[in-house]
């Protein structure tokens, strides 16, 4: 079963960026008008198997809204420690962004997940990163 890449948006608000291993390339004053940018770095620990694809399950809490986002959306091969990706998020929404990222392996299954949280800053850039830990069964790392 193919599953779908395609974001689902934030109220069809919020919109992927960029998906890149030395850094997303914008400044503070890249920030395009009418938007919020929240970049995330991503760290990958020792022990977690290659990785083809993050799985971004944003929340924003004053909305109540949702999006699970996936980055890139074709796979390109390994991703590494370091990429990072960002969110584009129009100036009308704001509040504190709760984000849950999980690894998936060329096959589409997760093994590793990290979360994190930051308020977006309306009109501008905040930085925020994430370190993804392999998925454990048995209780002594993060579920999937």
């Amino acid at each position: 079963m193919t599953r779908m890449r395609t974001a689902r948006r934030l109220g069809a608000l919020l919109i992927l960026l960029a998906l890149a291993a030395d850094g997303c390339g914008s400044t503070a004053d890249d920030v395009p008008e009418g938007q919020s940018v929240v970049v995330i770095h991503v760290n990958i620990e020792a022990g977690v198997q290659e990785l083809h694809q993050i799985h971004v399950a944003a929340h924003l809490g004053s909305a109540g809204m949702d999006a699970d986002l996936y980055f890139p959306t074709t796979d390109m091969g390994p991703i590494q420690s370091g990429a990072t990706l960002a969110l584009l998020i129009p100036t009308t929404r704001m509040g504190l962004l709760d984000l849950v990222l999980f690894g998936l392996d060329a096959s589409q299954n997760p093994v590793a997940r990290g979360n994190g949280q930051t308020t977006i800053q309306v009109g501008g850039r905040v930085d925020t990163t994430i370190t993804l830990s392999p998925c454990s069964s048995s209780g002594s790392g993060p579920g999937c």
